[in-house]
């Protein structure tokens, strides 16, 4: 039964940090701590949460912000579970981060953190809402608020999350799923299949391939190949609904084709989709090679806010796919709820995140996008590209008028198409234009004029050219600490390689790692201004002292003037007329 935590606003009169010295409570209340109790644990709204508690009257649940709290920190400090349990329970700063100030309040046990992702997990793969992500946007987007941060310009970087899987070879994942299959099977069904399985549980499926040469590997898929399309046939009736059934379904399919026989061949590597499953224990988990690097695993996509204004900045949003995914395409998803939540006018993203789709995306939410380079193609540096003319665009983002690099302004007109456009240029200007042998125009037959014919996918592509070039000149790089926010979140997490498995999981830990950074974030400016005021409390005391000193020394020489003007009068008075 759900029941919100509104223990922590009511103090008791004597508690555990009561006991303190001035000095440890003082320290105490400048540390992360009460940074994490004020800025995220009293933030936190607990009723979304209530979808995952029963509605008949029991025992009260834990309370939701302790057990978010509790993710935070095993992300945030790198814990492991029993770490994150022990710190609770005899770490006075870890309890007042959780709004607890007695020690022996809020005891309860480990299983309960277990039950509270498991059901987190299900409710994300049954409804495919994320709750944990929907409350950190809430905690960020109050915290942006209340230190009053521009959100107008925002900077986007992705970087390789590892999932916790082994790496296996492709005979080894085979093998694995058939030892997997085996075990699902009935006692009846294990007998029947006794033979056909025999060859493959003498051992682990490592030890099945230890011994296999790599010039061998491909005789020994083909007889897997033809024992898995006979297993899909004869289980689908009593084992369909089994995962353990619909993952070998899924491998089957990934690695094998049907010839014109009916026979199942093995896929080559080419033919191998790199979002086939990796590991029979993380059906979420890809495969990419980038930058000549393999990656098992997932992509996170972090948001953050970039305006040189800002005193501090804060990770506003972030995203977990499997690594597969698109930069552009987790810009496109992110953009409607980053311009509900923010406004955003400027995002600053590298070159990975240009697309047409994005270029559409970016037009309708109102939204420019800047890039440190564009993927593709480069511009031939002996002709003249739509990057090197001038545009007017309307608010549509469609090009209204063109001016050429010999300064020929023109109107662009429809062409016959959607998305196609024209611009007519005077040939009798263009013949003297010393561009001319560089110019992409084309002159036409019956008219004195030259033609330029484009798309709106050039026209999207040129202006992200000049948009780039512009910021470059500035030596002004807005996207310069995206790397910097990356490493803060991958940092306590094992630098990317999680102790966990599955999208819900992963996406759980790198969320809860986002959180605790914003937190780290706070603490370093409000660090920042207690040293200015202390500082300027030094100065102030150091004026002081000055002007202190200065009375004193001016209050000195005033009592040595009127002694000297006394013992002057004493003089005179003694000299006889």
């Amino acid at each position: 039964m759900f029941r919100p935590n509104k223990k922590h606003l009511q103090s008791a009169i004597f508690t555990s940090v009561d006991q303190l010295s001035p000095k440890l409570q003082k320290r105490l209340k400048e540390s992360w701590a009460e940074v994490f109790y004020k800025e995220f644990f009293s933030r936190l709204e607990e009723d979304p949460f209530v979808v995952l508690y029963s509605e008949i009257p029991s025992r009260p649940n834990i309370p939701v912000n302790v057990l978010v709290g509790f993710e935070v920190l095993k992300a945030g400090f790198g814990w492991s579970d029993e770490e994150l349990y022990d710190a609770f329970c005899y770490n006075l700063q870890v309890r007042y981060a959780l709004g607890y100030r007695d020690i022996r309040e809020g005891e309860f046990d480990l299983r309960t953190v277990y039950n509270f992702r498991r059901r987190l997990s299900q409710h994300m793969q049954q409804t495919g809402k994320n709750l944990i992500e929907k409350a950190f946007e809430q905690v960020s987007d109050e915290q942006i608020e209340t230190f009053e941060l521009k959100t107008g310009k925002l900077r986007m970087d992705s970087t390789q999350i590892a999932s916790n899987i082994r790496e296996m070879s492709r005979l080894q994942l085979l093998v694995e799923v058939l030892q997997r299959v085996h075990r699902m099977l009935g006692e009846e069904d294990q007998e029947r299949f006794k033979q056909d399985f025999k060859l493959y549980l003498k051992g682990s499926s490592g030890q099945y391939v230890y011994h296999i040469k790599g010039e061998d590997v491909d005789d020994h898929l083909r007889p897997i190949g033809e024992l898995m399309h006979r297993l899909v046939d004869d289980l689908r009736a009593d084992y369909g609904q089994e995962p353990t059934y619909q993952m070998l379904v899924r491998v089957f399919q990934e690695h094998f084709t049907l010839d014109d026989k009916d026979d199942p061949r093995p896929r080559k590597g080419k033919e191998l989709s790199a979002g086939s499953l990796q590991s029979p224990d993380d059906w979420e988990a890809s495969y990419r090679r980038k930058r000549n690097e393999d990656y098992q695993g997932y992509v996170a996509n972090l948001t953050e806010t970039c305006d040189p204004d800002n005193d501090f900045q804060l990770i506003n949003k972030v995203q977990v796919e499997p690594n597969t995914t698109e930069d552009a395409d987790m810009l496109k998803q992110a953009l409607p709820d980053l311009k509900e939540r923010t406004g955003v006018k400027r995002i600053d993203t590298d070159g990975g995140y240009g697309s047409p789709d994005v270029d559409e995306a970016m037009r309708k939410a109102k939204v420019e996008q800047i890039q440190t380079a564009i993927r593709g193609r480069k511009p031939s540096e002996e002709k003249l590209g739509l990057e090197d003319f001038d545009w007017e665009i309307d608010e549509d983002g469609k090009p209204q008028e063109v001016i050429c690099p010999h300064g020929q302004s023109v109107e662009v007109q429809p062409g016959r198409k959607e998305h196609l456009y024209l611009a007519y240029f005077d040939s009798v200007i263009c013949r003297d234009c010393p561009f001319a042998a560089q110019c992409p125009t084309e002159p036409l037959k019956r008219k004195p004029r030259h033609v330029l014919r484009f798309a709106q996918q050039e026209t999207d592509l040129a202006l992200r050219r000049k948009r780039s070039a512009d910021v470059r000149a500035t030596g002004k790089n807005l996207r310069a600490g995206a790397e910097s926010m990356v490493r803060s979140v991958k940092h306590p997490l094992g630098n990317g390689k999680l102790p966990v498995r599955g999208k819900p999981r992963v996406s759980l830990m790198v969320i809860a790692s986002a959180a605790m950074t914003n937190i780290r974030r706070i603490q370093g400016y409000q660090e920042k201004l207690r040293e200015e005021k202390r500082k300027a409390r030094e100065a102030q005391k150091q004026m002081q002292d000055a002007i202190k000193n200065v009375f004193v020394s001016f209050w000195g020489f005033l009592q040595r003037c009127l002694l000297q003007h006394s013992y002057s009068k004493m003089v005179v008075r003694a000299i006889p007329i």
